[in-house]
């Protein structure tokens, strides 16, 4: 007997376009998503809403392929990588280190990413979900500098120094490392503001900074930190500490930022004058304990600076 299967193939279509009118239907509530959605195989990205198109600045044509480690810098990208893999092996989320992108030209956009197992057409899947950090990343960034950073030079704060050097002088003390610690200050900075006025000192600090960046090789992005670090500690008074420099070294460290200092001139308005600066430097002992131990003996060798005449290096 003949039996019409019209009826089952009219079926089968209505099936198959429900499931598109579906699909459809949940690609446009994916695409009011506020939070960026990523599905993602192992070999590269499948899918991605709009909001994830715009926070990468791709089209659905450019993105689809690419994999979500083309946009992390080199410095996060082994972090990035392995957070990647785990996260098809992991039954709870997992996150991403803070990816900074650079696909905008006005200004870096920072996105926190988090990443979970799905089931997608008979094969594993991570989606990715990215949350745009970028005001968060800012005003952060913002605090931390306040809190650091001293508001009149633009270098570190006595907390900064305070909290950094303990952490490094522990450091060296474990690893046996050497540590040397310069503290100077500006000779007779009370009469240049007496004589030129408290602007024209503050002018003679900024530019105590100034040859501080030119005469090391730590720049003023802050890299190469290791070459040592400035931090303003007092009025007039400031800091360096540098791990992995011996007393010797130190001391020329201290000779050429005298020397520079002395050398510059500074212009203020239609002023022009000079400073000099006395140094006391000191090196890690295998007795200290703590960053006071090396601040006493640099006072100390300051103090002797300011008596032999100022404009000098005295160590201890």
């Amino acid at each position: 007997m003949f039996i019409d299967d019209d009826e089952g193939t009219d079926d089968a279509l209505i099936t198959h376009q429900t499931l598109i009118d579906t699909q459809e239907r949940l690609g446009a509530l994916l695409d009011l998503m506020p939070t960026g959605l990523i599905i993602h195989q192992m070999q590269g990205i499948l899918f991605a809403n709009q909001q994830a198109l715009f926070l990468l600045n791709q089209s659905e044509n450019t993105l689809v392929g690419k994999h979500i480690l083309d946009f992390v810098n080199d410095e996060i990208r082994n972090d990035c990588s392995n957070s990647f893999i785990n996260s098809f092996s992991q039954d709870t989320p997992v996150q991403f280190p803070q990816i900074k992108l650079t696909t905008y030209h006005d200004q870096p956009r920072y996105i926190k990413v988090t990443a979970g197992r799905l089931p997608w057409e008979g094969t594993t899947v991570i989606q990715l979900l990215l949350e745009d950090v970028t005001e968060l990343k800012l005003k952060a960034d913002e605090l931390e500098n306040l809190t650091f950073h001293d508001v009149l030079t633009g270098t570190y704060n006595r907390r900064y120094f305070i909290e950094r050097a303990e952490h490094l002088i522990a450091d060296a003390l474990h690893e046996k490392r050497p540590f040397s610690l310069l503290i100077f200050d500006v000779d007779w900075f009370k009469a240049v503001n007496d004589t030129h006025g408290h602007l024209a000192g503050d002018a003679a600090l900024k530019t105590i900074v100034d040859v501080w960046h030119a005469n090391t090789r730590q720049n003023k992005e802050g890299k190469r930190a290791e070459d040592g670090t400035l931090a303003r500690i007092g009025g007039e008074e400031f800091a360096i500490f540098l791990p992995g420099v011996s007393l010797e070294d130190a001391k020329k460290v201290a000779e050429r930022i005298r020397e520079s200092i002395a050398k510059e001139t500074i212009s203020f308005e239609e002023i022009n004058f000079n400073i000099t600066a006395s140094f006391g430097v000191t090196t890690l002992l295998e007795d200290d304990r703590k960053l006071d131990d090396l601040i006493r003996r640099a006072d100390i060798a300051l103090y002797r600076a300011k008596e032999n005449g100022r404009n000098r290096v005295e160590s201890l």
